[in-house]
């Protein structure tokens, strides 16, 4: 049986893609390296059967829905800085 993905990988997010504003979001900063260690335990977690692992939304955003309880967004942003542009890391999670 395919379980749904419990991770999306993208580089955007907007409010668009809440199919209800009555929902709270949660917006964590994170590293990459915590973006690593997600991914290689959503990778260990759908062996177990647990969850559909994670999805590379970067290529298909119309697969990105929010839900509350439902898949957590990874999103890479690029920021700018003085000295170059820099990715940073923003988990989003939707709770009812």
């Amino acid at each position: 049986m395919k379980k749904t993905p419990r991770y999306f990988l993208t580089d955007q997010f907007d409010l668009g893609m809440l199919p209800s504003l009555t929902a709270d979001i949660t917006l964590t900063e994170i590293s990459l390296e915590d973006v690593c260690q997600i991914i290689e335990e959503a990778e260990r977690d759908k062996e177990l059967g647990l969850h559909g692992g994670w999805v590379d939304a970067v290529k298909n955003k119309e697969a990105v829905s929010l839900v509350p309880n439902g898949a957590i967004l990874l999103v890479a942003r690029p920021v700018e800085t003085d000295q170059s542009s820099i990715i940073k890391w923003v988990q989003v999670e939707v709770v009812a």
